[in-house]
Order: structure tokens, then sequence, then C-alpha cells
């Protein structure tokens, strides 16, 4: 006698143009497991010191950022990284308000 089978995967959603899977995210079992993300971009952290991995090299710390959309989101999000560790998740317009901080920061040398 087997066990119960399990609960049948949810509806593909219909992904994001920017979705790095793309196939709508059939064998997730459940709504707010399905998820599209975009191509990750990073930058690399030179006044950080590099991390140990398990692996015994070293990584250099990086932010990282990429698209994010729930499926029953009504809109896609941000999200700004730390070392793919750790995080926020903004809206577009508090992450395009945030670049014009960096930008205005970066182009002033305001402190």
């Amino acid at each position: 006698m087997s066990g119960p089978l399990p609960p049948p995967a949810v509806a593909p959603i219909n992904c994001q143009p920017w979705c790095a899977v793309g196939d709508g995210h059939p064998d997730e079992r459940t709504r707010e497991d399905q998820w599209c993300f975009g191509v990750e971009h990073r930058v690399d952290l030179s006044a950080e010191a590099t991390e140990p991995l398990s692996d015994g090299n070293t990584q250099q710390q990086y932010l990282n950022t990429y698209l994010l959309r729930q499926a029953n989101d009504t809109a896609p999000r941000v999200f700004v990284g730390h070392g793919g560790r750790s995080g926020k998740v903004a809206t577009l317009e508090e992450a395009r308000r945030f670049a014009l901080e960096i930008l205005t920061r970066v182009d002033g040398f305001e402190v």
C-alpha cells in the first residue's frame, strides 16, 4: 500500500518576458511558489574582504539585483541584495528613487 498522493501542481502562470525560466513554473505545488526571476546583475565590492567558500576558494563580496514577480503580484519588484544572502524587495518606483539617490551621491560627491 502506498502513501497519499502529492497534491496536483497548480496551473502554469504567464511568465514575464524577462523571466529567466519562462516555462510558467508548472512544477510548483502552490500559486505562492510560482515566481518569475530575472537575470541577476552583480557589482563586486573591491573595498570589502573576500569571503571563504566551502570548497576552499574565496569570492569577492558583491551587491546584486534582479527583477522578480510572484504569480499573484500586480507588478514586478526589484531585489537589491548583498552577496545573495540578504536583501530587500522594492517597488519599481522605490528602486528608481534609490538609483537616483546613488547617482546623485556619485555625480555630486555629496556627503
